[in-house]
């Protein structure tokens, strides 16, 4: 009966990892690998019993070979944490594990479904070994497992849940089989076998009738709290409509090194070899192609985002997109710009937000776009990309606002902002009826009288923008490369309020007769992009370029929605620099706060957590009382049976096979022992008399529990403060054998009387 037990309690984790496959592009092998993964460890608890090494030897040797063995097989492979690392990660430990806890992070935002590789499959086998040696333990090293089994094979399918988004299971079948197979272990292999005599408790000595065997299960709490969790994800359910919870949103990646120069420099360098030939693309393709996206300003430089993932990966950027989008579906051969002289290789031409990408490990920042091979592509590479690109139409533009909240204000970041800068940026816009005419009138501003130099002086710091924008032309003002006016117009845009960033790409040329379009150094460029709500990352372009190209057709969109309402302001009402002073820090946006559907989960888990746990406490108070009244029909027999429900409650261990006089051994010195010895022997004459007697008088009945309130006041005085809170509903005794129905093992020790051990269970009244 006991190996069937563990059979059981291995299958329940063996058909809830099942549903761990779908979250992955599985074969057989991972099939056998998570079973292998749940039958190793309950091989390792059962040879750890035969040779009766103890629990947590067993426990602490099985969860080191586990981790060894996954840390083995994704070292060097799991990510980098980067240079600097505090926290767990600089201790020993930490080095340690640290390729473990990095690849749960790849796993989490790989594609879904990921492949099966090792870093991948590997934090899936160590959840699963060690919730089957939790499981193992508690059926192998326990009378009867009761609900761990079906807690283990729950943990499980909610980690398959999490991984596939709720798609793990559709149907709901491997969740209904789970139920059905945990219920039959408990009606049939978890219930205590106990024999019933049907006779009367007094007749307790007497020869024994012919015993049937009744099974029950054995955890009426475990099936109260099961009850519990159905109504409460029931109601979850009911309650929580629409998109699924998506765990890879809310996980940071590794940090994966690039080693890349920043590429805003070659900008220079391309407009030096105008005729260089770059790449050569086919395909549907937008007006402009990206190379890097600089969200993130400092006062002095641009920088690139850094929140590398796979291309493919389930993740979606803190804004979101438009409404409208295109399609962006191209083939792209670098003939020219992956040369190692340019240093460029491992950012990728692309468009807006990548879907699909024909380079081996290419990575994709998911906030800003940009498109990384992390080993680099040689000159003459071809590759595919498939791309989502914002497309807003002229009225979605007109009527677009900037949104509030945590998520933009990495774009208004302004640190130490100089303060004819701010003002210069309130003048300009101060009159302006919507936010694409804010701007569009910096973008005029910007270019108005203002000259393109490719050989200028480069640089995008507060100093440089200063004195783009006021010196005089003599002193180096009014004369930049494209990188001036991109930048001047996106820190003016942001002291306005507007979101916007830079984008370092190409300009597309018209398509040759064949459809292809050449990318040469001439068309190299760096422009600014604000974010409108509902339209996405709008392209602007305030430096004086050259007309005739394929951008031109962008720019139609923003003509007829700002057709009629742009003036721009006059250059006499600008303010004039300030040579001192800062203005004060510009206010960003106020702090993220839980969203009602965050908060909503949150109170419901809490609810759902308190509701089970007052619900299988008074369940546990209600059978301890009913059970208490039970015994006390039973007389000294009840009374002793009450004791031993003290003991368990005060964790003090009867060792199976002891009798009354040995248990009452335990209860210590004093009066309370001697309490307990004196109920003993009237326990062991009530139930193990040579001869038939009768019954105990009714005072010796009461006799015999002012003994057991005796023994059980005074074990409650020695017992620890949270094992007297849970006194009344600790659900400890209802586990014992016999479960609340007062049965009674004792043995007759007086000399010359036949030693006996016996044990009955009184019948219904």
């Amino acid at each position: 009966m006991r190996a069937a037990r563990v059979a059981w309690a291995a299958l329940v984790p063996a058909v809830a990892a099942t549903t761990l496959v779908t979250a992955f592009t599985a074969g057989p092998v991972l099939v056998l690998l998570l079973l292998a993964a749940v039958v190793l460890p309950f091989g390792a608890v059962a040879l750890g019993a035969r040779l009766s090494v103890p629990a947590w030897a067993v426990a602490a040797a099985t969860t080191a070979l586990v981790l060894v063995a996954a840390v083995t097989s994704v070292r060097g492979v799991a990510g980098d944490p980067g240079p600097a690392v505090g926290g767990w990660r600089a201790s020993a430990l930490g080095e340690a594990l640290g390729p473990l806890a990095d690849a749960v992070a790849r796993l989490l935002t790989a594609p879904r479904p990921a492949e099966p590789t090792p870093v991948h499959v590997a934090p899936v086998l160590v959840l699963v070994a060690l919730v089957s040696l939790a499981v193992a333990l508690a059926a192998t090293r326990r009378a009867t497992p009761g609900a761990g089994p079906l807690v283990g094979g729950a943990v499980l399918y909610a980690a398959a849940l999490l991984l596939t988004a709720g798609g793990a299971d559709p149907h709901g079948v491997v969740a209904g089989l789970l139920v059905v197979v945990a219920a039959a272990g408990w009606v049939l292999l978890d219930g205590h076998g106990a024999p019933d005599l049907r006779r009367d408790p007094a007749s307790l000595g007497r020869a024994e009738g012919r015993a049937r065997r009744r099974w029950r299960p054995a955890t009426p709490a475990a099936l109260a709290a099961v009850l519990v969790a159905a109504s409460a994800t029931a109601a979850g359910g009911a309650l929580t409509r629409g998109e699924p919870f998506e765990p890879r949103e809310h996980v940071t990646p590794p940090v994966v090194r690039v080693d890349a120069t920043h590429p805003l420099p070659q900008l220079a360098v391309w407009a030096a070899e105008p005729d260089r030939e770059l790449l050569v693309a086919t395909g549907a393709l937008p007006p402009r192609l990206s190379l890097v996206v600089l969200p993130d300003f400092d006062g002095a430089t641009w920088r690139s985002g850094s929140s590398l993932r796979p291309v493919g990966a389930v993740a979606s950027p803190s804004l979101p997109p438009g409404a409208e989008v295109g399609r962006m579906d191209a083939t792209l051969e670098l003939t020219g710009l992956a040369s190692p002289a340019l240093g460029t290789g491992t950012w990728l031409p692309t468009a807006g937000r990548p879907v699909s990408v024909t380079v081996p490990g290419a990575l994709w920042d998911v906030e800003t776009g940009s498109l990384v091979a992390p080993e680099g592509l040689a000159a003459g590479s071809v590759y595919r990309v498939t791309a989502d690109v914002d497309q807003p139409a002229a009225a979605t533009l007109a009527t677009a606002g900037v949104p509030s909240g945590a998520e933009v204000a990495r774009y208004l970041e302004l640190p130490r902002i100089p303060a004819d800068v701010l003002a210069y940026a309130r003048t300009v816009t101060q009159h302006a009826p919507s936010r694409l005419v804010q701007a569009r009138l910096i973008e005029e501003t910007v270019r108005a009288d203002r000259e393109l130099a490719p050989d200028a002086v480069s640089g995008s710091s507060y100093a440089r923008v200063r004195e783009f924008l006021f010196a005089e032309p003599e002193q180096g003002g009014q004369v930049g490369t494209a990188e001036q006016f991109a930048s001047s117009f996106a820190v003016l845009a942001r002291a306005a309020g507007l979101p916007s960033r830079l984008v370092l790409g190409f300009v597309l040329p018209e398509p040759a007769t064949d459809g292809s379009v050449v990318v040469r150094g001439e068309d190299a460029h760096v422009w600014p992009e604000v974010y409108l709500a509902g339209a996405g990352w709008v392209a602007f372009d305030p430096s004086p370029a050259a007309s005739g190209t394929a951008a031109d057709r962008a720019t139609d969109a923003l003509d007829l929605a700002t057709d009629g309402e742009l003036e721009p302001p006059d250059p006499a009402a600008v303010p004039a620099p300030e040579e001192s002073g800062d203005a004060e820090p510009v206010p960003g946006p106020p702090d993220a706060v839980p969203g009602p559907r965050a908060a909503l989960l949150v109170t419901m888990a809490v609810v759902a957590v308190l509701a089970s746990v007052v619900v299988l406490a008074g369940v546990s108070a209600v059978l301890r009382a009913r059970r208490l009244r039970r015994l006390r029909r039973h007389g000294a027999v009840g009374a002793w049976q009450h004791v031993e429900d003290v003991l368990v409650l005060a964790g003090v261990a009867l060792p199976p096979g002891a009798d009354a006089r040995q248990v009452a051994a335990r209860v210590g010195e004093g009066e309370p022992g001697s309490a307990a010895a004196r109920l003993a022997v009237l326990a062991e004459h009530a139930a193990f008399a040579e001869q038939a007697v009768p019954a105990p008088d009714h005072r010796d009945a009461v006799d015999a529990w002012s003994l057991a309130r005796v023994v059980e006041r005074a074990v409650r005085r020695r017992a620890s403060w949270r094992t007297r809170a849970a006194w009344t509903w600790h659900p400890g005794p209802l586990r014992r054998r016999g479960g609340a129905r007062g049965r009674v093992v004792v043995r007759a020790g007086a000399p010359g009387q036949r030693v006996t051990q016996a044990g009955a269970e009184a019948p219904k009244r």
